[in-house]
């Protein structure tokens, strides 16, 4: 048995196991993997992890983004890897919320120290056709609402750092570092008051096409009004671009999940498996 680290340059190994929307996340800073072979060098199991709250003053979390076992008798060694690894990034907990993890595998963390549970993740995935029948769709959006595709790169990282100083308004942990093109110019977009950036929409599409909002805020006396606005212009756009996409809304904070209930109301997220740890 052989434990192996995952990272950028090796991730197309793991194609079979881990998917590729996971996969992209290998060349981002606070992304960590490991993998168990077997002596013939088979993938027995595989992790995949966020490093969480390490800029902050807060405790570092570690999110388990996926977990895969042909074995789950493998894990054992794989979790004893990870804690070693985690200890040393000064992680003090782990937690995962995966949808679709098998209960052998769920069984096997359980037994391997997390608290285990299943419910409705927070996780919602909307077809860009539910999004293009809210009430909202019948304004149009004003011309001062543009494409990021027109914003160049300073006026962009000037304007991500205005707004992630003004507040935590962003989950992920590399916000600032994340290259311009790592969201979809067409369907993202910006506003301006007196040439700076003033609000910002960032969506991310993954490799399966699948769209996820990233950052959404707006400053301002006309926020309120600039955020209907960029909404208004990103779900247009996305129906051009992806009639028939989905898009993944992460509700991780009271105002997201606050939106998603007001805008779909008893809509559902997805079942998943959850846990959690002390390292």
């Amino acid at each position: 048995m052989n434990i192996k680290e995952i990272m950028e340059d090796n991730i197309e190994d793991y194609s079979s196991v881990i998917s590729e929307d996971v996969a992209e996340n290998m060349e981002r800073m606070y992304y960590r993997g490991l993998a168990c072979h077997d002596d013939d060098d088979n993938v027995q199991s595989a992790m995949i992890w966020e490093l969480k709250a390490v800029e902050k003053e807060a405790d570092t979390e570690a999110r388990i983004e996926c977990v895969y076992a042909d074995d789950p008798g493998s894990l054992d060694a794989l979790l004893e890897e990870y804690h070693s690894q985690a200890v040393s990034e000064d992680v003090v907990r782990s937690f995962f919320e995966i949808t679709a993890l098998d209960d052998a595998v769920g069984s096997a963390l359980g037994s391997l120290g997390f608290e285990v549970s299943s419910g409705e993740g927070h996780d919602v995935l909307l077809s860009v056709s539910e999004l293009m029948n809210l009430p909202l769709m019948k304004k149009s959006p004003p011309d001062y609402i543009k494409s990021i595709s027109e914003l160049d790169l300073k006026s962009y990282h000037q304007g991500i750092m205005k707004l992630l100083f003004k507040s935590d308004v962003c989950a992920m942990e590399d916000m600032s570092y994340l290259p311009k093109t790592w969201f979809d110019q067409d369907v993202s977009c910006y506003v301006t008051t007196d040439d700076k950036v003033n609000g910002i929409f960032l969506i991310h599409e993954f490799p399966s096409g699948i769209l996820m909002p990233v950052l959404y805020h707006a400053t301002g006396p006309d926020y309120v009004k600039d955020l209907a606005y960029m909404m208004i212009y990103s779900i247009a756009q996305a129906a051009k671009k992806h009639p028939d996409g989905k898009v993944l809304v992460r509700r991780r904070n009271k105002s997201v999940a606050a939106m998603v209930g007001k805008l779909f109301p008893g809509k559902k997220g997805e079942t998943a498996m959850s846990g959690k740890r002390e390292e």
